[in-house]
Parts: C-alpha cells; structure tokens; sequence
C-alpha cells in the first residue's frame, strides 16, 4: 500500500469533475433552502415573546412553568438567535462551496478550489461544534431531570 508523498500524484478525472458538479448543485440547494428556514425562524423570532406571554396569560401552561418562561423569555430568544446565527452561516459556507467549485472547474481557478473546499471544512466544523454542545446540553438535560426526580423521591404530581 503506497501512501501520497506528493500531491502531483493525484488526478483530477472527467468523473470527478462530474461528482463535483452535482454535489455543488446540491449544495446550492442546501443554501436556499437554509436562507428560506432562516428567515422564517427570524419572523418567529420576533413573535416568540409575545407568543410565550399570550400562552401564559391564556393558561396553556401551568402557572409554575409559564411564569418561568415568562420570565426567562430572553434566554428562549437569546438560545433561538445563536441557532438562526449557526443556520445562517451553514448555509453561508454550502453557498460559498457551491460557489467555489463552479469557478474552480469553469475557470480551471486553483485558489477558488482551494477557498471551496475550506468553505466545506468551515461548515463541517461549525456542524461538528453543534452537534458536540447539543450532545453535553441532551447529558445536562437527562442530569438534572434525574436530580429533580430523585430529590422529588419519585413522587410528582400531575
């Protein structure tokens, strides 16, 4: 098994092109479809306050929860912002990996090519760091819901 000491050992075949064609067609799609969600979760970021208030008011929650809620409606809002940002910018980096691939194989550009597949890298890190925090916030979460029912000896009422 030889290993790549140099990289002029690699070739860019017809077939690859190709595949990279169709994956920046999807990337562009992914982008869209990310700029769409995102600026339907930015309306519903301007309507979570009132809507948290209104459901408080209205007595869907029970008074504990609604009342902390209400109180705590900035941090819902805070929370709901730092994931329109992380959308934005996942389908920022897809767009800007669509982007470079075409100009990289259009123009035979290597510094397109080059910024294309960081553009790539950039999403999957901004991808793997969320998933890492939804992964301790899921651990968090299970801790203290146990914490709450051990200290509760079992016995919640509904």
């Amino acid at each position: 098994m030889d290993s790549f000491n140099n990289t002029s050992d690699l070739r860019v075949t017809s077939g690859m092109e190709t595949n990279w064609r169709i994956t920046s067609k999807w990337a562009m799609f992914f982008a869209v479809l990310g700029f769409i969600f995102a600026g339907f979760y930015l309306l519903g970021a301007i309507a979570i306050i009132p809507m948290i208030r209104m459901m408080a008011s209205m007595g869907v929650m029970p008074e504990p929860m609604a009342s902390l809620i209400g109180s705590f409606s900035w941090v819902f809002v805070l929370i709901y912002l730092i994931a329109l940002g992380s959308l934005f910018f996942l389908s920022y980096f897809h767009l800007k990996f669509s982007n470079g691939i075409n100009r990289a194989i259009n123009f035979t550009d290597q510094n397109a090519f080059v910024g294309a597949w960081r553009n790539l890298r950039n999403h999957y890190r901004l991808y793997g760091s969320m998933v890492i925090v939804f992964i301790v916030l899921y651990i968090v979460m299970v801790i203290a819901v146990f914490s709450i029912v051990g200290s509760a000896g079992g016995n919640l009422n509904y």
